[in-house]
């Protein structure tokens, strides 16, 4: 349901370019125009500012509000607009996905092209976000504490997110004091900085395997290696194989895992292994990683809060928990967190030499939107449409793909994980993809040794409709045509 100040709009708008109003013609003053439509003095402003960025009227200093030389302007940003398309994106260099030093800034570069489905990146559409509920704070916060701006941020965190979050995380079991947590510039920094807290170049870390991409560079770009264990479709990491490759491995430092709704399988970990793998941990003097970015994206949508995690149970301070609220709340705002158990001194020391400060605007906005209460709301919505778009695209897909096409079924994340026939490399079919404006991420990307060359991760956080459906449809036959 729109706005009342945007339904305003679009009816002044409709008189204006009817020709009701004339160029240069004096509009009704705020009050006037607010006792006429019988709305509130604060609607009819929002109205006036917003057509004043359309460029439909402008104000005038001590005059009032006038209708602009709106046909002038139009022109004006239609000859921007076609200047601008002129411009040709970089082309995407295929071949140097499969290099562990170039892999996040190709995949990247896709979004530069012109695509009408950009299902390669694991956020959702922005509409599936509180995104109007979080600007209404940040203009309040703006309003009443501009000096906020001009305040060089210290510390650890705002107490008031720190606070907020450690509620929050109360809910999924893992119980926090405020020193125990560190505010991050999103996920990235946070893995970044444990990984740095518990290892050095030439050790060793086991990560999961297929296993996000962006895990994997950073690995390289710290000269640490990495050794894959088979991730199980519906169970997480593969225990028996964890526990093998740690009786016969030297060197290793930690292991990094995703227990809640893996990247790019989808699947959540049993208490019971969740307890078992943190055993094994424990046997083998480590740290573990946790990394629960995708926490809140059960596809459930009766779950109510995120899935217990592995640091609920951590008693002696080996699990390194990181978190964000980039996939599920404000994917702008690169907010992310840390609490790093035995490791929190060093972490701490590593932001503040790499980064110093996340900033304080962004986190004092969410801080106030989880007080107010509207953040189980807004995860029970997304959960609602995630429940409701998974069966549409599961059902396209084998509708449309060839035959022999596997489904990954997940639990929870943005994305589902197609396994497609043998024959079918999904780097090449990405090619064929692009050039019809249709992006994904090809599976070779999820491993450092050329395996899932014939998988690909979809991006399905979108709303389901005919552009989605078509989408589909034309994949699949790029698909059937791939050799």
């Amino acid at each position: 349901m729109q706005h009342s100040y945007r339904q305003l709009a679009q009816a002044l708008d409709s008189d204006i370019r009817a020709g009701r109003y004339q160029v240069g013609e004096r509009l009704p003053s705020v009050r006037e125009f607010a006792s006429l439509k019988q709305l509130s003095v604060s609607t009819v402003i929002r109205c006036y500012r917003y057509l004043e960025t359309q460029g439909l009227v402008e104000a005038r200093s001590k005059s009032g509000m006038y209708v602009a030389d709106w046909k002038v302007r139009a022109a004006d940003q239609a000859r921007a607009v076609t200047s601008k398309t002129k411009l040709t994106p970089p082309a995407v260099e295929y071949d140097k996905l499969v290099s562990l030093q170039h892999r996040m800034t190709e995949l990247y570069s896709l979004t530069a092209q012109p695509l009408q489905l950009g299902l390669h990146l694991a956020s959702a559409a922005p509409e599936w976000y509180p995104c109007d509920a979080l600007a209404k704070i940040a203009q309040r916060q703006l309003r009443q504490n501009p000096m906020l701006i001009g305040v060089y941020p210290g510390g650890t965190g705002l107490p008031a997110l720190k606070t907020a979050l450690i509620q929050w995380l109360k809910t999924s079991g893992v119980d926090l004091e405020a020193s125990d947590l560190l505010i991050t510039n999103g996920s990235t920094e946070a893995l970044s900085v444990a990984l740095r807290a518990v290892a050095q170049a030439g050790d060793t870390v086991i990560v999961e395997s297929p296993v996000y991409f962006g895990l994997l560079q950073m690995l390289e770009n710290l000269g640490i290696k990495a050794i894959e264990v088979p991730c199980v479709p519906g169970q997480g990491i593969s225990l028996e194989a964890l526990e093998y490759a740690l009786e016969h491995q030297t060197g290793v430092r930690a292991v990094v895992a995703m227990p809640n709704f893996q990247n790019p399988l989808g699947c959540s970990m049993s208490e019971k292994n969740k307890k078992r793998l943190l055993r094994l941990i424990e046997q083998h003097d480590l740290a573990l990683i946790e990394d629960d970015v995708f926490g809140d994206l059960s596809h459930l949508p009766h779950l109510q809060h995120r899935p217990q995690a592995i640091k609920a149970w951590d008693r002696q301070g080996r699990v390194i928990y990181c978190g964000s609220c980039s996939k599920s709340l404000a994917p702008a705002f690169r907010v992310g967190w840390i609490a790093g158990g035995r490791y929190q001194a060093r972490i701490n020391s590593l932001k503040l030499s790499t980064s110093l400060i996340t900033p304080l605007f962004e986190q004092a906005v969410l801080a106030e939107f989880m007080q107010s209460g509207a953040l189980p709301s807004h995860l029970r919505k997304l959960r609602e449409r995630l429940a409701a778009t998974i069966p549409l695209a599961t059902a396209a897909i084998h509708r449309y793909f060839p035959a022999g096409t596997q489904v990954i079924s997940p639990a929870g994340g943005w994305w589902l994980w197609l396994e497609l026939p043998e024959h079918i490399d999904t780097l090449a079919l990405l090619r064929q993809a692009v050039s019809v404006g249709i992006a994904f991420t090809p599976g070779s990307l999820f491993s450092g040794s050329g395996k899932y060359a014939n998988y690909l991760r979809l991006n399905i956080g979108r709303p389901w409709g005919r552009e989605m459906e078509q989408g589909m449809r034309l994949l699949g036959r790029l698909a059937q045509d791939v050799s």
